[in-house]
C-alpha cells in the first residue's frame, strides 16, 4: 500500500463526492415519492394557478349578466349554464379552449366568480381566465354607469315636473 498523498487526498476526494451525491439523490429519492404519493395534490395547484378568482359586490344575476356580457365580447360559444350546489356554472368555448366561469352567491350583494380556460387536461390558460375576469369588471362598471345615468335622468325629468 501506498502512502502518496495525492493518491489518498484523491480517494477522498471520490468517497466525499459519492457521499455528496447519495444524499442529494436520497433526497430527489424523497422528492419523487412525495411527488408520487400527492400528485392530485399538486394537479389542483396547477389548476388553480390557471383559474382567476374576484369577488363582486354585486348580486350574483348582475354578476352572470356581465359574465355573458364579457364571453360574447371574447367571441366565446357559450354550450350552457348548469344549476351548481354553490350557484351556476357557465360552460363555453372558443378556439381550442374550454372555458368555464362558476358564479357563487355569497350573500345577496356579494358573488364570487371563478373563471378558467383550458387547452386540455393538463394545459391552463391563466391569462386568458385573467381575461374573462377583467371583461367583466368591465361590463359590470359599464351596468353601473349606464344605471347611474338612467337615475340621473329620470330624477332630472322628475324634478321639472314638479
Amino acid at each position: 500500500m501506498s502512502s502518496n498523498p495525492g493518491r489518498i487526498l484523491a480517494s477522498w476526494m471520490r468517497l466525499l463526492a459519492l457521499v455528496g451525491m447519495g444524499a442529494s439523490l436520497s433526497g430527489c429519492g424523497a422528492l419523487a415519492i412525495t411527488a408520487l404519493g400527492v400528485g392530485a395534490s399538486a394537479g389542483v395547484s396547477h389548476t388553480a394557478s390557471g383559474t382567476s378568482y374576484r369577488t363582486f359586490t354585486a348580486s350574483a344575476t348582475q354578476v352572470k349578466a356581465a359574465s355573458l356580457a364579457a364571453l360574447s365580447k371574447m367571441g366565446v360559444t357559450v354550450e350552457g349554464i348548469a344549476k351548481t350546489e354553490s350557484g351556476e356554472l357557465i360552460k363555453g368555448n372558443s378556439a381550442d379552449r374550454s372555458i368555464e366561469v362558476e358564479l357563487e352567491a355569497m350573500s345577496k350583494s356579494t358573488t364570487q366568480m371563478r373563471a378558467s380556460a383550458k387547452r386540455n387536461l393538463f394545459v391552463h390558460d391563466a391569462a386568458t381566465a385573467k381575461e374573462i375576469v377583467e371583461q367583466t369588471e368591465r361590463a359590470m362598471a359599464a351596468a353601473d354607469k349606464r344605471a347611474k345615468a338612467a337615475t340621473t335622468s329620470y330624477l332630472v325629468r322628475a324634478s321639472g315636473s314638479l
